[in-house]
């Protein structure tokens, strides 16, 4: 995306700003985000964010009806500004929206306390009710889409044929929101509390294992296992979790992540650690399922 194409994307829909400066931030793999900082006709300054958005997820209109949707209900949600899906002017859709100021980063002194933050946070999500909330894809059963993520390797054979069998069907429950990408990367904090819930273009509808298990994924890339326990106990002190659907949901998350972490631009040494990370949540989900050959320990293979 060139300065010129952000110029229009100003003059469309922010008639009276003037562009100060342009920063591209860091992000996911799925969209380009910039820092816009504007000067506004009567002289307020005010700094925006305008987010090109991939080819995975939710719609662009779609997300910008759930936004809208959160922001409206109190949750800590970034003011959306706009949607454009034309395409006029800048070869992707995108949002605009207030920018937020604030820190992703989680000090090691300070890893406890926000992780069970991050706990609450992710409750207040699932506890949202959703009758004002727009469509929404369901996520309810990880089984039948799992037999195509998992590892190929002559190891896995057992767990293979596990989820070859008929599951034990969709989650029962109410559906509730889910973020689809809860990670610290994916939240903003300023003086000791989250003043932003980023990112909501994997949210769906449905059984709120899902958000714990890739919640707990992206931790235990960042954390030792007695913080991530941490996170997982204070989660618990909110809602009962079902061990077993869990483990489904663990596997699930793990094996899609290192079916599809290849293609992120990760550094190498990185997406070793992240990868290894993904298969020992495998192992240690299927022993909870008691498939045969998997133990809380290991490392295991592609």
């Amino acid at each position: 995306m060139t300065a010129e194409d952000i110029a229009v994307a100003l003059a469309t829909h922010l008639p009276d700003a003037r562009l100060r400066a342009a920063q591209r931030l860091k992000g996911g793999v799925s969209a380009e985000v910039f820092r816009l900082d504007l000067a506004m006709a009567d002289g307020v300054e005010r700094s925006i964010v305008l987010r090109a958005m991939g080819k995975s997820g939710l719609e662009s209109a779609q997300e910008y009806a759930l936004l809208s949707a959160l922001h409206a209900a109190g949750l800590p949600i970034p003011r959306p500004i706009c949607v454009d899906d034309s395409r006029r002017h800048i070869d992707a859709p995108y949002l605009l929206m207030d920018f937020v100021d604030g820190a992703s980063e989680i000090p090691p002194d300070l890893a406890e306390v926000r992780l069970e933050m991050m706990a609450d946070a992710l409750m207040s999500i699932h506890r949202l009710p959703t009758a004002s909330l727009p469509p929404l894809p369901l996520r309810l059963d990880p089984w039948p889409e799992l037999p195509g993520f998992l590892p190929q390797a002559a190891e896995w054979q057992t767990l293979r044929d596990y989820f070859a069998k008929p599951g034990p069907g969709p989650f029962a429950g109410a559906p509730v929101l889910l973020h689809g990408d809860f990670w610290p990367q994916n939240l903003i904090w300023r003086d000791a509390r989250i003043v932003a819930m980023l990112d909501w273009e994997d949210a769906a509808l449905g059984d709120p294992l899902s958000d714990l298990a890739c919640a707990l994924l992206e931790l235990k890339y960042l954390f030792d296992d007695a913080r991530v326990d941490r996170f997982y106990a204070a989660y618990r002190r909110h809602a009962s979790v079902d061990p077993l659907r869990l483990a489904q949901w663990q596997i699930y998350v793990a094996s899609a992540a290192q079916h599809y972490m290849g293609a992120w631009g990760l550094e190498p040494s990185r997406e070793a650690h992240m990868r290894q990370t993904a298969l020992r949540q495998i192992r240690e989900a299927a022993a909870v399922l008691g498939v045969g050959g998997f133990s809380r320990l290991g490392s295991g293979s592609v």
